[in-house]
């Protein structure tokens, strides 16, 4: 059970309003004129029953919500163009209501200001809510030190249970909390209180570790990690969670990144600790001694020893350094998560065998960066349950066939190749398994080479479940250098190994024929592996209409034309091309010819002048150029009608017409390299003020702020349109 100390002294939280309205007609009779009506911190999806009144007279609803859903329900749009999510204050803008709330009338102390409340806004996060009731309780106490503050900061989630000046604040975390009707929803907003505060998390690894903790029912209806993802989308939906994209919305509208605000956190956090849910150990002079029973283990940069029992601990996450106490895993017994994330520099290979070794209840194994671990032992055929392996940050190479027989294992991250010295009888048995037992969903990835043996090419056909497949393809470094290396057959064996690993990815894209399922395929590839690789991927237009590989990232070589292929997917929304050359205009010619894109992002050192024509690109929503000099780039009227985001990084945009967002009716933002000229900002936000939709205009410092979750600076200057619908925190 949880803390019901916690509840016990608040009030039930409110039902829905009763909201009692007259028809259209009476409000007409009695001389109704322009109105202008707020509903605030609407909870439930009631609009439906209201709206009718509204209906034919001349006023405007605002609508505040925290729930994503309830917005869009109340939406006049069927694009939800009238939704407007607020953002939490910036930095400039917390700091100066924190102080004033903090010290009234009088003014901080003169150079004290970042000492002060350096802790406090971190916890805050930018909401007005928790800026002000925060300063207003630190002003409370009436000792305004660095040391008092910072100490009241970090027992703040203790004291959201017993302080009268933060009950506004605990109200709406715990109206929050109490509004998650599935108890795996709660138990799954719990678990992230093993992250440290401000931490940018990836949504995928965060499910793939609800589903190894058992937290997730699933039933013949759904399976665990639909139900999972399900469970992280309500989240969300909520505001409990906030994305960290760059952009507002992509385009599948999966989210990559996310972090919990830091009030939401210390709820968490104090709330997981009294229910001993997750016990939390970090360096500090004096820390309390943990609970007799560890079950939910996360270490931040704790050095000390851990003497306790750790024979029942279910899940162990360590952020930083940690004593090598905690890191003898013969203490483990009912482990089932290993999340070493930031403890690499302590691992060797030594570890990984005790792990596979003692662990055979684990389920979930990421290593995180643990460069001093160079294999991965024999010992691992042990981990029967194991159902995801991460090694993508270590030195591991080669992957033992034992892996690919592991009979749970559903998640494969590394960058590796198949072991040498298979001998046929062994690859055919490997096959055979493979394709009565194997769960393999994702491969990400494989390195192939122009050597003889081609395992992976001969296996791949044999999963039958696989969503996901990431392979590098690479020259043989004694063949490039020596083609008499190999028997004077390098280019013979190059040609054989090409249409093996082709025929292997046709056979994948085959199999993409589930519309429900995202299929996705990267290549990365060298340029003697190009031009034979993507000539002889060619399907009958027949197959590829049928196929549906939502996502195809192609990157390395010079990209010279388009594999044919490409236009004739019937489902392909996702496509990413990067080269590190020049993109031809015939390639761009092209890709107007790929039906159903609404995801296009090219990466080139230049492109050729890019003319998007009318009914071009008509599903696309989302376009990203990463060049390094930006070249002409023509929208025609009528062209792209369903953009959304445009996203132009390139730090030379001087001369670039930014009218160009003239054309686009239903942009929403604007994304540009934040190292532009001031002038080019300026003419950007100038064409972004004139347009009738106004988007947000945001400026990233680095090409990975899109994709990773860095926190793009938004233009302040951009106002919104008068008849939005704001969703966000009340207060």
């Amino acid at each position: 059970m949880l803390s019901k100390r916690f509840f016990g002294n608040l009030a039930s939280p409110p039902h829905p309003p009763m909201v009692e309205v007259t028809s259209a007609s009476s409000a007409e009779s009695s001389d109704c004129r322009r109105f202008f009506i707020v509903l605030d911190d609407m909870r439930t999806e009631f609009w439906h029953d209201i709206k009718d009144a509204f209906v034919g007279l001349n006023g405007r609803v605002l609508v505040t919500t925290a729930i994503q859903s309830v917005a869009n329900a109340c939406s006049s749009s069927a694009a939800h163009d009238h939704v407007y999510a607020m953002k939490s204050l910036p930095d400039g803008h917390s700091r100066q209501l924190f102080f004033k709330e903090a010290f009234q009338d009088d003014d901080p102390p003169i150079g004290k200001e970042d000492q002060l409340g350096s802790e406090a806004l971190k916890k805050c996060d930018g909401l007005p809510l928790a800026l002000v009731t925060t300063a207003r309780y630190l002003q409370s106490t009436g000792n305004p030190t660095r040391e008092n503050w910072a100490t009241l900061c970090h027992n703040l989630g203790a004291h959201l249970e017993t302080k009268e000046m933060l009950a506004r604040m605990k109200r709406v975390l715990v109206q929050s909390y109490t509004s998650l009707v599935k108890h795996d929803v709660k138990t799954c907003l719990l678990c992230l209180g093993i992250y440290p505060s401000g931490r940018t998390v990836r949504r995928g690894s965060l499910i793939r570790k609800w589903c190894a903790e058992g937290f997730i029912p699933g039933d013949y209806m759904c399976n665990a990690l639909d139900a999972a993802i399900g469970n992280f989308k309500e989240l969300l939906n909520r505001s409990i969670i906030q994305r960290t994209d760059a952009s507002s919305k992509n385009i599948t509208d999966q989210v990559k990144t996310y972090h919990t605000h830091g009030m939401m956190l210390e709820f968490i956090l104090h709330m997981s600790k009294c229910d001993n849910f997750i016990t939390l150990l970090y360096d500090q002079l004096a820390p309390p001694p943990p609970p007799s029973k560890i079950r939910w283990l996360s270490l931040h940069e704790a050095s000390a020893r851990v003497a306790n029992d750790l024979s029942l601990v279910r899940s162990l996450t360590i952020f930083g350094r940690a004593h090598d106490s905690v890191l003898d895993f013969s203490k483990y017994e009912l482990l089932r998560v290993l999340d070493l994330e930031e403890c690499g520099n302590h691992l060797e290979d030594k570890h990984l065998r005790e792990i596979c070794s003692n662990l055979l209840l684990l389920r979930y194994l990421s290593l995180g960066a643990a460069i001093k671990v160079t294999m991965l032992p024999k010992e691992i055929k042990k981990l029967q349950l194991l159902e995801t392996l991460d090694v993508r940050r270590t030195k591991i190479e080669i992957l033992p066939t034992q892996v690919m027989e592991l009979p749970c294992l559903i998640h494969l991250f590394g960058n590796f190749k198949l072991q040498q010295g298979v001998g046929g009888r062994r690859m055919h048995k490997l096959q055979t398994w493979l394709s009565e037992n194997s769960k393999l969903e994702t491969v990400a990835g494989f390195v192939v080479d122009n050597n003889k043996s081609q395992g992976f090419a001969q296996l791949i056909e044999h999963m039958k479940h696989l969503t996901k497949v990431k392979i590098w393809c690479q020259q043989s470094s004694n063949n490039s250098k020596d083609p008499l290396a190999s028997g004077g057959g390098s280019s013979s064996n190059n040609n054989n190994n090409c249409t093996h690993l082709s025929e292997a990815i046709k056979g994948f894209i085959k199999r993409s024929t589930d519309v429900k399922k995202g299929h996705s395929l990267s290549l990365n590839f060298s340029d003697e592996w190009f031009q034979d690789l993507l000539v002889s991927l060619s399907l009958e237009k027949e197959e590829a209409s049928s196929c549906y590989l939502s996502s195809l990232k192609l990157q390395g070589g010079n990209i010279c034309s388009l594999p044919p292929f490409v236009t004739m997917l019937g489902g392909l929304t996702k496509l990413f091309l990067s080269s590190p050359g020049q993109l031809s205009g015939d390639i761009l010619a092209a890709l107007s010819r790929v039906r159903c894109l609404a995801y296009l992002k090219l990466i080139a050192s230049q492109l050729d002048k890019l003319t998007i024509v009318q009914g071009a690109l008509g599903s696309l929503q989302c376009l990203c150029i990463m060049v390094e000099v930006m070249t002409e780039l023509e929208v025609q009227e009528g062209a792209l009608p369903l953009l959304e985001s445009l996203r132009l990084l390139c730090t030379d945009l001087n001369g670039f017409c930014s009218m160009t967002i003239q054309s686009l009716r239903r942009i929403k933002e604007v994304t540009l390299h934040d190292g532009v000229s001031d002038e080019t900002k300026h003419e950007w936000k100038e064409a972004a003020k004139k347009h009738p939709r106004r988007p947000k205009l945001l400026f990233v410092k680095t090409v990975e702020d899109v994709d990773m979750g860095c926190e793009p600076t938004y233009n302040s200057e951009i106002t919104t349109p008068h008849n939005a619908i704001f969703t966000g925190q009340s207060g």
